[in-house]
């Protein structure tokens, strides 16, 4: 007997049930390689923000004018 003579043909059912988990398996990988692709972004980003010069921080405020005294309370 030849091999293909063991070997059934898949019935409608098992073909669909077959499909199905081919597209389970790419939609996982999908998801994988989406993860892996933000959290290298992410990576990429926090090392920029490490790497830039940073800004002078300081900044230059207005004097403020004269102070004015309070004026005292009258009792009653």
């Amino acid at each position: 007997m030849l091999i293909n003579e063991l070997v059934k043909p898949k019935t409608p059912e098992q073909l669909k049930l077959d499909q199905l988990r081919a597209t389970r398996e790419r939609a996982t990988t999908a998801v994988q390689q989406e993860r892996e692709r933000q959290k290298t972004q992410r990576a990429q980003k926090a090392l920029q923000l490490l790497t830039k010069p940073k800004s002078p921080t300081t900044k230059t405020t207005k004097p403020i004018g004269t102070i004015k005294p309070i004026a005292p309370i009258k009792s009653i």
